[in-house]
């Protein structure tokens, strides 16, 4: 089997968007002007293509310019793949060699240990759409996790409401060595997460050319024009922006050209209290709170 190196930099960044229904969504990410794509595979699969024409792709996408990340997500982590760990094995090694940059694999499986083994490429990832993680639990998952030396670790969990949000938005921004931490919550209460997670030092964040794929995903129109996501980082700054929707719509519309400028982001706190966003003002990395 092929020894894959690991030494070459993260090769995703900014927005990522997911090719689950067809190869014609490859041409929708170029035309956004994305850098990377994430190919569902097992969605893709699930849908009526081949393992060949997933294969093909990759390769459109290489073609295309976009880095890809190929994923083969197991129906025990939400996903549509429940054959053979060999075959999961064989299938994202060929994506590897075919020209995918990185593949995405759940923690404790039996593929994600392998190709761990032979240096392969990989997000080492876990998800859970049952419920939030508990600090002490999130503490000792990742450390498992990172222990492993993947490219990244992703953790999503499903949260019930804005401090959940903020405590991954945490975890990604406490994230120290070589291993880079991909992490926000799903469930409406983790949108903003999703939107934010690149502020704090997540390489990517994720949408769906339509329909979402997870609970919470954010629109990729407004990713990229609203709150320009790909040009997030950690330098960005964060204005929270407390008040009613068509008041905090207008205040970002009036300002938009002076935020592109400053590389500044307004983000809407719908249904929050300035002292509960006081309180989590830190952690989700928000410079200042207007209230419009």
């Amino acid at each position: 089997m092929t020894q894959y190196g690991t030494t070459t930099p993260f090769a995703l960044s900014g927005v990522i968007g997911i090719v689950d229904q067809s190869m014609s969504q490859i041409e929708l990410a170029a035309d956004a002007g994305l850098r990377c794509v994430e190919i569902r595979a097992d969605l893709l699969r699930h849908g009526g293509l081949s393992d060949q024409q997933i294969i093909d792709v990759v390769i459109n996408a290489k073609t295309a310019g976009l880095a890809s990340l190929y994923t083969l997500r197991h129906a025990d982590q939400g996903g549509q793949f429940s054959d053979d760990e060999q075959l999961r094995i064989a299938l994202c090694s060929e994506a590897l060699d075919a020209g995918a940059d990185i593949i995405d694999l759940e923690h404790g499986t039996v593929a994600s240990t392998h190709l761990l083994q032979h240096s392969a490429p990989m997000i080492l990832s876990y998800h859970n759409f049952n419920g939030m993680l508990s600090d002490v639990e999130l503490s000792e998952l990742s450390d498992a996790m990172e222990r492993q030396s993947p490219a990244a670790v992703k953790i999503i969990p499903t949260g019930d409401n804005l401090s959940d949000a903020a405590t991954m938005m945490n975890w990604v921004g406490g994230g120290k060595g070589e291993v880079a931490r991909i992490g926000f919550t799903m469930g409406a209460a983790g949108a903003v997460s999703r939107i934010l997670a690149l502020s704090v030092g997540s390489p990517v964040t994720y949408a769906s050319f339509g329909e979402p794929v997870a609970p919470g995903q954010v629109d990729i129109a407004q990713l990229l024009n609203q709150y320009r996501c790909q040009y997030m980082n950690r330098n960005t700054k964060v204005v929270g922006l407390l008040g009613l929707p068509e008041n905090t719509d207008r205040y970002i519309t009036e300002h938009q050209q002076a935020l592109a400028q400053s590389n500044c982001v307004c983000v809407p706190f719908p249904d929050t209290s300035e002292t509960e966003l006081q309180q989590l003002k830190q952690s989700m990395n928000i410079s200042e709170i207007v209230l419009v």
